[in-house]
């Protein structure tokens, strides 16, 4: 594993460790952790939404940040390889990553493909985007390379593409032990919703909860916060 080589401009929140806003992150983070105690495994958690620009890369950076604070050891994966935002956000730089270990047809060396970004948290790129994303994600090597991480990690974070729009999503889910979805608050249509849950359902991932991403709070909401 190899450590970052820069740590600037990352898309964390940065905000006062005791605000509203941070409480919210932690919030979530601890509704998860309850929601995968009913589940047998608990390690694969994809990421997704119903369609693009909802938020989902800013939810599940700042998610498993948090996560990795309170002591889980995390890989961040960035499995959407047709738009790479998050490998984009934390790692520009760096052309090594998860494809190149399964193009190479060699997933032994996949840990020389992982970035340590902070304490506990590590980042696992795309690398060099394939011309046939949903073949590679199809392959039993990528489901062995999935198999060979998770003896490594207490917890591995998947983002992917919006489940409506490429059916890479949908195969992904069919490989993890839950989903999270990601939904952008007066953006995001009741239909669009329901049309990406029963793609999740389909791929027979539990959906083990939602975010809703982009809400307004009042003043008066955030005053009645910080009385505690």
């Amino acid at each position: 594993m190899m450590e970052t080589r820069s740590k600037k401009k990352l898309p964390f929140f940065d905000g006062d460790s005791n605000s509203f806003e941070a409480e919210k992150i932690r919030s979530i983070q601890v509704n998860m952790q309850f929601s995968l105690l009913t589940q047998e495994n608990h390690k694969k958690i994809m990421f997704t939404s119903a369609n693009k620009g909802e938020g989902k890369t800013f939810c599940i950076i700042n998610i498993a940040k948090e996560a990795a604070n309170q002591g889980k050891k995390v890989l961040l994966m960035d499995l959407d390889l047709h738009h790479p935002r998050l490998s984009q956000s934390l790692l520009p730089k760096e052309r090594k990553g998860l494809m190149n270990a399964v193009k190479e047809g060699n997933n032994k060396n996949i840990h020389d493909s992982i970035y340590k970004m902070d304490e506990n948290l590590y980042v696992l790129p795309t690398g060099v985007l394939p011309p046939n994303p949903l073949g590679i994600i199809s392959s039993p090597l990528f489901s062995e390379t999935l198999d060979l991480l998770e003896d490594k990690f207490d917890h591995i974070f998947i983002d992917t593409p919006p489940v409506r729009v490429l059916a890479d999503g949908r195969v992904i889910a069919s490989l993890c032990d839950g989903v999270v979805m990601v939904i952008r608050n007066g953006v995001t249509k009741l239909y669009e919703v329901e049309e990406a849950k029963d793609y999740i359902d389909k791929a027979g991932a539990p959906l083990i909860g939602a975010i809703l991403n982009g809400s307004k709070y009042s003043e008066k909401d955030k005053k009645v916060y910080a009385y505690y």
